[in-house]
């Protein structure tokens, strides 16, 4: 299998390390520090997605890039007709993710998306669970500090901590409840003086209602020192479940229980997306593009009726 990889941030990182213990040749790198990530990893570095295209037989590509620059990346991929994952969010708004997912269903190629927190070893034991006591209450929080990107800070660049960051726990949500509406959200802003130049909302708050029935909260802030918070949890009957990305806790009338998720679940929504590629049976993905557009609609509807002025908006 021959992969190359579109971006050279952390996450790419992440993945170029996935891929080499996986056994996948990486043919190639674009991004600013394409020439480090090939003489560390393998590969050729390109400055652009299409020149990497033109030189290289890629079987395979991983997008890795902020949300305000996808779009080209992936037409010139599906142009050529090579699978791709795409790491969340799939863009700032709505527009280019639904072309995106509009031109893959013509042509049928294969593309999944980076909610990596749904491969979790013990999300099948949570799922069982849940079915087995339905929630009547779901809460998720993403409490943290901001990261150090720079695009992160600004709104038009990143999307806002809903949309780029706790979309993994809104995602995970509607994986395992069902589709949701939008009930109330609020946000706010304020100015943090150590980041001068951060527009997105410092505090995020909705309330959301699932097809299963569950009402939901889920909260968001990144004023914090380091990542204190981020989890979701599940009131049921007799008992509260909770996920992070270390352990899946129960607590019930005979104590708390915990169980350590597993490996990785970013090297495992590697190994299904190649598997995928590998078999022709594009059903093996952890998120398909098309589903992960479902996510983002949800994070954008949150995000935009919370906004200061904002009104609910219409349904998609």
């Amino acid at each position: 299998m021959r992969a190359a990889l579109v971006g050279t941030g952390y996450i790419a990182g992440r993945h170029a390390e996935a891929l080499t213990g996986l056994g996948v040749e990486i043919v190639g790198h674009v991004g600013r520090a394409a020439p480090e990530r090939a003489a560390r990893w393998g590969g050729r570095p390109y400055a652009t997605t299409a020149g990497l295209l033109a030189a290289e037989e890629v079987d395979a590509a991983w997008v890795c890039v902020p949300p305000d620059a996808h779009g080209d990346i992936e037409f010139a991929l599906i142009g050529r007709g090579v699978p791709f994952y795409v790491e969340k969010p799939v863009g700032v708004d709505l527009a280019t993710p639904r072309r995106i997912a509009a031109a893959l269903a013509e042509r049928g190629t294969t593309a999944c998306a980076g909610y990596y927190w749904r491969a979790a070893e013990v999300v099948p034991e949570l799922r069982r669970m849940l079915a087995e006591t339905p929630p009547h209450l779901v809460r998720a929080a993403w409490h943290g500090s901001v990261p150090p990107a720079p695009w992160w800070r600004v709104a038009a660049r990143g999307g806002g901590q809903v949309v780029e960051q706790a979309t993994h726990l809104v995602d995970l949500a509607r994986f395992l409840l069902g589709e949701a509406e939008v009930l109330h959200a609020v946000s706010r802003h304020s100015a943090l003086p150590v980041h001068p130049d951060l527009d997105v909302a410092t505090v995020s708050a909705a309330t959301l209602r699932f097809a299963s029935g569950a009402v939901g909260t889920f909260t968001a802030t990144p004023v914090l020192h380091a990542t204190v918070d981020a989890g979701i949890e599940f009131c049921c009957e007799g008992r509260r479940l909770t996920l992070t990305n270390r352990v899946l806790r129960r607590e019930d009338a005979s104590g708390v229980h915990e169980v350590p998720i597993g490996r990785d679940p970013l090297v495992i929504a590697d190994e299904r997306f190649l598997a995928a590629v590998r078999r022709g049976e594009p059903g093996l993905v952890v998120c398909d593009y098309a589903d992960a557009v479902r996510t983002q609609e949800l994070c954008c509807r949150v995000r935009d009726f919370g906004a200061p002025g904002g009104e609910e908006p219409d349904p998609v």
